[in-house]
């Protein structure tokens, strides 16, 4: 519960201060881009440095539509019963825990070798999707190194 509160306050805040910083940025850009321009007698650098900011915006919004997918699957994990059902005959395993995601759940399984038939299929199936040769067992890892230097960095409250 304590991560939403976290979550709500923070997109809070971070609205608050985009509703003040977006118009008065926006405004200045132009002025300097026209600026740049004029001083450096090169009309181009306008639309270099428009598409250099539409582009950091562009590449922002693509940040925020991945995080909102992996946030989403990380609620998969969470509701991930009938997953660890039909990959594994193991009963102890990552699913049904939060902040894992599904691909990390099924890597920690596929390191430890307890996937069956369908786990190998689901786990080539995300090894495809994600167009790399071992997803599941690099999400696993990349969550295992995550929470060791949380763990060392960082107090639990």
């Amino acid at each position: 519960m304590k991560e939403l509160v976290k979550g709500i306050w923070s997109l809070v805040w971070a609205i608050m201060m985009t509703s003040l910083s977006w118009p008065i940025g926006i405004v200045y850009s132009l002025g300097y881009s026209i600026f740049m321009s004029v001083t450096f007698k090169d009309p181009w650098r306008f639309f270099k440095f428009w598409w250099r900011l539409i582009d950091g915006f562009a590449a922002a919004l693509g940040h925020i539509l991945y995080e909102l997918a992996y946030a989403l699957d990380l609620t998969w994990n969470v509701n991930g019963e009938i997953i660890e059902d039909i990959i594994t005959t193991k009963e102890d395993t990552t699913f049904s825990e939060k902040n894992i995601s599904v691909s990390a759940s099924t890597g920690k399984l596929e390191i430890e070798g307890h996937l069956n038939p369908a786990g190998i299929i689901f786990r080539d199936t995300l090894n495809f999707f994600f167009g790399q040769k071992q997803h599941a067992k690099d999400a696993w890892l990349y969550t295992s190194a995550k929470r060791s230097l949380q763990k060392k960095y960082f107090k639990k409250k």
